[in-house]
């Protein structure tokens, strides 16, 4: 069976976490999506300290999905650098992980 793998990203409104979630699930690359938030997230950037109010992605995958997932994100996601990290999943139900496997299409 495939590794199942989760993956997080934000952005900087509802609408847009919902939209990329929407459409990683529609074009097949992400058997769920799921957005919480916001969140306040503290960072350097250019060398300024900044904070923002952002909503986060969680993405369950299969990882032979994983390099086609980073394309798209790099298309559609709005921000110059966006986050995304990713880690395999170290347990997951049989049943669970079957259908992560193919609900992607």
């Amino acid at each position: 069976m495939e590794n199942i793998c989760v993956g997080w990203t934000t952005l900087d409104t509802a609408e847009r976490a919902e939209a990329l979630a929407c459409g990683l699930v529609r074009d097949g690359l992400a058997a769920c999506a799921q957005v919480e938030g916001p969140v306040i997230s503290f960072y350097r950037w250019e060398g300024k300290l900044e904070n923002s109010r952002e909503w986060r992605v969680m993405v369950k995958f299969p990882e032979g999905k994983g390099e086609r997932l980073m394309d798209w994100l790099r298309e559609h996601h709005p921000y110059a650098t966006p986050q995304w990290l990713a880690v395999r999943a170290a347990q997951a139900l049989p049943e669970y992980a079957a259908w992560v496997a193919g609900a992607g299409g």
